[in-house]
């Protein structure tokens, strides 16, 4: 049954507005690699991290409130000891389970034990699809074969892999490759099933450092990238000729993004939130039951509204810009200000819309 299905069914059961039916659970900060664009690089604190005892304890409450599909996700998760211990726990609550990873850590007895008890999927971070590019990124020798490797023997053991690729300036040549090289070990993607996805993305880290911001592409390296894949290329022309989405909301209100009706996040310290980049609204699992937090806490969020003139109030390119709260806040220091990068691809995008309509007509 597709996942977006089960949702759906999921929905229909609980017959509430909203409730957590996805989550992830960041179980460190903490990387083996050292990548430049790591928005979360800063933050680690080993000391602090819940203990296995106290993810399990989370998971549930998280059980008991409805949730259903589960990432496991850092920094990199197997760079935890007890990480098996943590993935059988939550795979015997049931949960579907998504491990995000560079994949660099996997040992056969890691390996061994995910075939006899298989995720819902392994996401791996692949970006660079030769050593030297992969490597200026990660800045770890020896990283690239130590990924690809793990990838060939993962997929040797039919797990079901899923590659990504963060779109930087070190990496913007190779993105095509990557999917190729994902397509010759994986397979063709067919309907509603996909091998490979990249992300064009690029963030402030979580501590306020901007340094990851001068590796994103300009609007025109985006498009240099996508012509060099004829599928990517494709879907990124049916984008300029679909109908562009409205706000949801009146323009007054500061949060138009309502994912957190059904999914939510925990940091690796018990810190529950409903958005990766924010800290606003958060509660922390140590003290506060996560049904308190999600349904008393997280509501709150309908709310807030604008408090300045800003910018983005009355900007017809809302509904298809990058900009939010919480990202507006983690590069300017303000949840209102708005973002010049964001507003540039915002721009450049609906040029390229109005362009690719007028010539069709």
């Amino acid at each position: 049954m597709q996942t977006h299905s089960i949702g759906y069914i999921h929905r229909f059961i609980n017959k509430k507005e909203y409730f957590p039916w996805s989550g992830q659970i960041d179980l460190t900060y903490r990387c083996n690699l050292n990548c430049v664009h790591c928005y979360c690089k800063g933050s680690e604190d080993e000391q602090r991290e819940l203990t296995a005892s106290e993810i399990k304890t989370i998971f549930n409450q998280i059980y008991k409130a409805g949730c259903l599909f589960l990432s496991l996700t850092g920094g990199e998760p197997l760079i935890r000891k007890d990480f098996l211990d943590i993935y059988a726990y939550a795979k015997e609550k049931g949960f579907i389970i998504t491990i995000f990873t560079n994949a660099t850590l996997f040992t056969k007895e890691i390996t061994a034990y995910l075939k006899k008890s298989p995720p819902f999927r392994i996401e791996i971070t692949l970006n660079g699809i030769t050593q030297k590019t992969y490597e200026s990124i990660t800045q770890i020798k020896g990283s690239f074969l130590k990924a690809t490797d793990s990838i060939k023997s993962l997929a040797e053991a039919k797990l079901p892999l899923k590659i990504k690729t963060n779109s930087l300036k070190q990496n913007k040549h190779e993105i095509a490759g990557v999917k190729k090289w994902t397509e010759e070990l994986l397979g063709k993607p067919s309907e509603n099933k996909y091998y490979f996805q990249y992300d064009t993305m690029i963030f402030p880290r979580l501590n306020g450092d901007k340094a990851p911001i001068q590796y994103r592409l300009s609007f025109e390296e985006m498009i240099e990238s996508k012509k060099r894949d004829p599928d990517i290329w494709k879907e990124y022309q049916r984008g300029l000729h679909g109908r562009f989405p409205k706000l949801k909301r009146d323009k007054r209100f500061l949060y138009n993004c309502n994912s957190w009706f059904s999914n939510f996040f925990v940091n690796p310290y018990g810190r529950l939130k409903f958005c990766e980049f924010s800290d606003k609204f958060s509660v922390d699992l140590k003290t506060t039951p996560f049904a308190k937090g999600f349904y008393g806490i997280f509501p709150n969020i309908l709310k807030e509204k604008f408090k300045t003139d800003s910018k983005c109030i009355d900007c017809k390119l809302r509904p298809i810009c990058y900009h939010c709260p919480a990202r507006a806040y983690l590069e300017t220091g303000s949840e209102e200000s708005p973002v010049e990068h964001y507003c540039q691809l915002a721009k450049d995008f609906n040029g390229e819309a109005y362009n690719a309509k007028k010539t069709k007509i």
